[in-house]
């Protein structure tokens, strides 16, 4: 009789841990193909992140109005009138919540001057300011 290639005929021959890793080879083949099929389904559902749309407002080259503006040797000026650090907290106006203080700042300025600066800032009554960026 020739032996049939799908239905193997069963050994119950040999050792118990040669029959223990027959028994293991399908659960290890399902797991590679489950393994698989993740990885090729995640490779080809990969989400791309959508671009951001542009602005909706006109451009415009005019600068923003800037109430105090910090110079990169630590100089003061406000609405372009130079001040002393001394005398910042009476020249600035009452704290208002809804129009903060807009800062304007020099890019050579150290983040160690700009810490000290929001502390004066805080102690002459304006807790939060906006500071203005330069758009790249």
């Amino acid at each position: 009789m020739m032996p049939n290639p799908f239905f193997p005929e069963q050994d119950t021959g040999g050792s118990l841990t040669e029959r223990l890793e027959e028994g293991l080879l399908p659960l290890i083949n399902v797991v590679f193909l489950l393994l698989m099929f993740f990885l090729i389904a995640g490779i080809i559902l990969r989400d791309e992140i959508p671009p951001l749309p542009g602005s909706q407002a006109e451009t415009s080259d005019q600068r923003p109005n800037i109430d105090l503006v910090v110079e990169s040797d630590g100089s003061l000026r406000f609405h372009g009138e130079a001040i002393a650090r001394t005398k910042l907290a009476t020249a600035l106006p009452d704290y208002n919540p809804e129009q903060r203080l807009r800062l304007g700042v020099e890019r050579d300025l150290s983040m160690g001057e700009l810490e000290a600066l929001f502390d004066r800032l805080a102690d002459a009554g304006h807790p939060e300011v906006i500071l203005l960026t330069e758009p790249e």
